[in-house]
């Protein structure tokens, strides 16, 4: 299969008012069934749009999904662990295990920086107003993905396109801290990093309906799947699992 489609309900809302527009403007008091097929000179994402009765509430359904293409990485793909304000604490732990690496930042000079910037080659500013130049950048992570192993992105989420405008398809994990009794859990590790439970909550709560916006999937740890002491562990066999996937991307657009 070259190309595929999934659900993506980040964009219902939209197109649900939409499709109702349509409807009402062309269709009002008439039955009708109509398949949008997706093309170059089409919106990209098809509907089912289908009319049951008079009443324009009740008449119109829409599935809306993404075209999508498959990629196969043939080496270890990045690991990125969200929220960040937990990434923080876990990155450095995970990257401790055998077969995993933190991506480490370089230091560049201005006009390499200057230059790598513009091909979309920095992926984050470190942001250490002393070293106004120091950032990670694809070429720190295409270099631990050589050796075979795992690079651990210490990053956010704006690194993932990209990443994989280069070709980089990283594993996102989320690990869902939403509910409090998630969050004491993990108290005890929050203050050894002299983190509060509330910057965990908010970053939590920030960035889960980011997920739904990144142009691939992403696997989320549930709440009563881990705990504090085996939550690394849940995570390398997550790693495993994902590694063997075929990675659905959705063309970038942006």
């Amino acid at each position: 299969m070259k190309s595929g489609s999934v659900p993506n309900y980040y964009r219902y809302l939209p197109l649900r008012v939409r499709g109702h527009e349509e409807w009402v403007e062309r269709v009002l008091g008439k039955q009708k069934a109509v398949r949008i097929v997706s093309t170059s000179r089409q919106p990209r994402n098809p509907l089912w749009v289908q009319c049951d009765g008079n009443t324009p509430r009740s008449c119109i359904t829409l599935m809306p999904y993404t075209l999508v293409t498959p990629h196969y990485p043939p080496v270890c793909r990045p690991v990125l662990l969200l929220p960040t304000v937990l990434g923080r604490i876990l990155h450095k732990r995970l990257a401790g295990i055998e077969g995993y690496k933190l991506c480490e930042p370089e230091t560049l000079s201005a006009s390499e920086h200057a230059v790598r910037v513009q091909k979309g080659e920095v992926l984050e500013e470190c942001g250490d107003p002393s070293a106004p130049h120091h950032c990670y950048t694809l070429q720190g992570v295409d270099k631990v993905m050589k050796r075979g192993t795992h690079c651990v992105l210490p990053l956010g989420l704006d690194c993932v396109r990209r990443l994989h405008r280069a070709e980089i398809f990283p594993i996102i994990i989320f690990i869902a801290t939403t509910e409090h009794k998630c969050i004491n859990r993990l108290k005890h590790m929050l203050r050894r990093h002299k983190l509060t439970e509330a910057q965990l909550l908010e970053s939590s709560r920030a960035e889960e309906p980011l997920l739904d916006k990144l142009p691939c999937l992403s696997r989320s740890l549930q709440p009563e799947c881990w705990r504090e002491t085996s939550l690394l562990e849940l995570i390398q066999d997550t790693v495993v699992e994902e590694q063997q996937k075929v990675v659905w991307v959705e063309p970038d657009l942006w």
